[in-house]
């Protein structure tokens, strides 16, 4: 042994063991550790061979004392046959003396021993807890100095040192790249996350996949729900055409059956009909467990390269999955809160939710338009809006769970009326109320729903056309009894005649046979009434210039008005009005029957009578009146307003004022209103009344005009015309 001691050696082992610890690099380091050995056991030259990770290549990585550098120098296993892929593959020692061949070199190790001049070396296994990874190469064949198996075995502990080195360095770049591969994977998943579109989000699976797995191009394939075809959805450096030049079905099938990730050689056919290998690789993906697809990745080698990570692909697969899955689940919940959202949008009723409190938690658009303009501090709390006795006894039953919903109608009547709140009914509105319970949230509340329909306008359609049932009954009921009576009123007048001249010498029986007279003329009266009444339908259509019908009849109306009393005015536009299609006769009789009936009103206290006539639309001027959809909102309308300053009426006398037979005259038939109610609707028209007791009373008639647009005078002439 050369060696003076063993300090020496144990040193440098110290000094060997300390640099595998440090952070320096490898390269730095191998140099270090050849350097301590050269010169701690006194060697002319050392060099240090290693395994390329994951493949089959023994690379010279260093030498100390060499003028012919060994970096660069490379071997196969499997293909070349030297010493030094001998020592590798066998983890033999092997040493080389000068005229010592004993068949041992091949014609690699003779040319080799003559470049490098290499005549008393050996070569010592580096071992890791993997096996061999590498040969260190010891030479003293400028020295000629023996090396002794004691050398050897001092170069074996060594070689030992160099292999926990080189597995600790392969591990800690091992756990570097996973925790590399790791920190890639998480911003790959955040990527997907913050993606809005699928189709963007398939293409960002397929552009990250070809990343991480080192491939050249890739496709993503998904089976859509038609039957079980993959289809191509996006793809990277390559085309969809390019994925059908591959016969991959069946490794696609495998691939989904087992679901594993499988690697083969394919053939690519070119439309020339060339063919070329490429490798494939299929990763399979199962998208919320309802889609199947495949992420196709394209490699030029025909085997797995050495850094693919399958644990990786994997790990990336299932984010892949889970994006697209969260995804689908994330548009479905899109998809269901705007539908949900368009039916309460669309919704003609208010919808309203509570809270366990009674507070409200949601409405919908329908609750503004209802409720908004009514009571605008109407917000968190129901009973600002909905109040009664009923109504509370529901939400607390419902609430309670002593019935699973309640139902229940309302009339709230508004100081101040909104758009959709009719201002001849006084801001009054009829709800037709639901309650129902919507369950018990995560949090334990139990909220409510509460479901509001606007029965006023229903209400009052029912009314109307219990009405109209009502006096077509009537109306032929009164033509029978007409019909019967007015034949024998005409023969009690002949009779009464004839009476009367034949006792004209008896005064007081003559003065009581007028008086009957007078009542059978009242009784004619009646009747005739009666008759017009049951005429329903029977009009002489024409156009009718209904400001003509008003001039031409409010100077007779006036002076009686003056007789009475009572100050009676007219205004009307300037501007000329388009005509009504109607029955001249019939809208007069309206007319007459309006202002007669306002001059009836005032005549007591002498007041006075205002008749108006303007322009408007279907939904009057100033007044809201129930449209028919057929109507066009364009269409002109004609507005006939009569103004009284009586008294007014109750609520319960205007909802009777159409009946027949009702009226507050003492020798009223009861049956003017009636008749003006039936002309008005068989002119397509409409007829409100706002009256309140102590406020007077306002007739409004509308009617559909002509189709053409009004034409107006001069500016002059715009202004409004009043006859006192």
């Amino acid at each position: 042994m050369i060696y003076k001691d063993t300090k020496q050696v144990l040193t440098a082992l110290h000094q060997i063991s300390r640099l595998t610890m440090t952070g320096m690099s490898w390269e730095e380091l191998a140099r270090t550790i050849l350097e301590t050995v050269s010169v701690a056991l006194s060697y002319d030259r050392v060099a240090l061979y290693l395994l390329r990770e994951g493949t089959t290549l023994l690379e010279g990585v260093i030498n100390v004392g060499c003028q012919v550098s060994v970096k660069g120098l490379k071997y196969d296993l499997e293909k070349d046959d030297c010493v030094e892929t001998r020592v590798v593959r066998l983890g033999e020692i092997i040493r080389i003396q000068k005229d010592v061949d004993d068949g041992l070199f091949s014609e690699l190790d003779k040319r080799r021993n003559a470049a490098l001049k290499r005549s008393n070396c050996v070569l010592v296994p580096v071992m890791s807890d993997h096996g061999v990874v590498g040969t260190m190469l010891a030479d003293r064949s400028f020295r000629q100095e023996e090396i002794s198996d004691e050398d050897i075995e001092i170069l074996e502990i060594f070689c030992n040192q160099i292999g926990i080195g080189v597995g600790t360095r392969r591990l800690n770049a091992h756990n570097q790249r996973q925790i590399n591969d790791l920190f890639k994977l998480q911003q790959i998943s955040r990527q997907m996350s913050d993606v809005k579109h699928m189709g963007d989000l398939q293409q960002l699976i397929v552009s990250r996949g070809v990343q991480l797995s080192g491939a050249q191009a890739g496709w993503l394939l998904l089976n859509e729900g038609q039957g079980y075809k993959l289809t191509p959805v996006s793809e990277f450096a390559a085309s969809a055409e390019d994925f059908h030049s591959f016969d991959v079905r069946s490794q696609l099938n495998e691939s989904l059956v087992t679901g594993k990730v499988l690697f083969r050689p394919v053939a690519k056919i070119s439309a020339a009909g060339e063919s070329q290998q490429v490798g494939i690789l299929s990763l399979p993906l199962l998208i919320g467990k309802r889609e199947q697809g495949v992420l196709v990745l394209l490699y030029r080698e025909l085997v797995p390269p050495v850094n693919l990570n399958i644990d990786l692909l994997k790990v990336f697969a299932v984010q892949a999955d889970k994006a697209m899955e969260r995804f689908i689940f994330n548009r479905t919940l899109i998809e269901d809160r705007d539908f949900r959202e368009s039916i309460l949008r669309s919704s003609p009723n208010a919808i309203i939710t509570l809270n366990s409190a009674l507070r409200i938690t949601s409405h919908n658009r329908m609750t503004e338009e209802f409720f908004g303009s009514l009571k605008p501090d109407w917000r968190g709390s129901v009973f600002a809006l909905l109040d009664s006795p009923p109504f509370r006894r529901a939400l607390t039953e419902v609430a309670g769970r002593q019935q699973s919903s309640a139902q229940l109608e309302m009339c709230r009547t508004y100081a101040s009326p909104c758009g959709n709140c009719d201002p001849l009914s006084g801001g009054e509105k009829i709800f037709l109320i639901n309650v129902t319970s919507l369950g018990v949230a995560p949090d334990g509340d139990r909220g409510l729903l509460v479901l509001v329909q606007d029965h006023t306008e229903k209400r009052k359609t029912d009314l109307e056309v219990e009405r109209m049932r009502r006096l077509a009954s009537i109306g032929q009921l009164a033509a029978g009894i007409a019909h019967e009576i007015r034949n024998p009123l005409t023969g009690m007048n002949v009779s009464l005649d004839i009476i009367s001249n034949e006792l004209t010498d008896r005064p007081q029986v003559g003065k009581l046979i007028g008086g009957v007279v007078d009542e059978l003329d009242r009784l004619e009266n009646i009747v005739s009434s009666m008759l017009e009444f049951s005429r329903a339908g029977m009009l002489e259509k024409s156009w009718v210039d209904l400001k003509e019908v008003l001039a031409g009849w409010f100077p007779i109306f006036k002076e009686q008005a003056r007789r009475d009393g009572v100050d009676a005015f007219l205004q009307m536009e300037g501007r000329i009005l388009p005509a009504v299609h109607g029955d001249s006769e019939k809208l007069k009789q309206v007319i007459v029957n309006l202002g007669l009936n306002a001059l009836d009103a005032v005549r007591e206290s002498r007041g006075q009578v205002k008749i108006t006539i303007s322009l408007g639309n279907a939904r009057g001027a100033g007044f809201a009146v129930v449209v028919n959809s057929e109507t066009p909102p364009e269409q002109p309308w004609l507005w006939l307003k009569v103004i009284d300053s009586g008294p007014g009426m109750s609520r319960e006398i205007v909802e009777k004022i159409y009946d027949p037979f009702f009226t507050t005259k003492n020798r009223g038939t009861g049956l003017g209103l009636s008749i003006v109610h039936n002309i008005i609707k068989e002119h397509g028209g409409h007829l409100v009344v706002e009256s309140e007791p102590g406020q007077g009373s306002t007739f409004a008639v509308g009617l559909p005009a002509g189709e053409a647009q009004p034409r107006y005078q001069s500016a002059e002439d715009v202004q409004s015309n009043t006859y006192n």
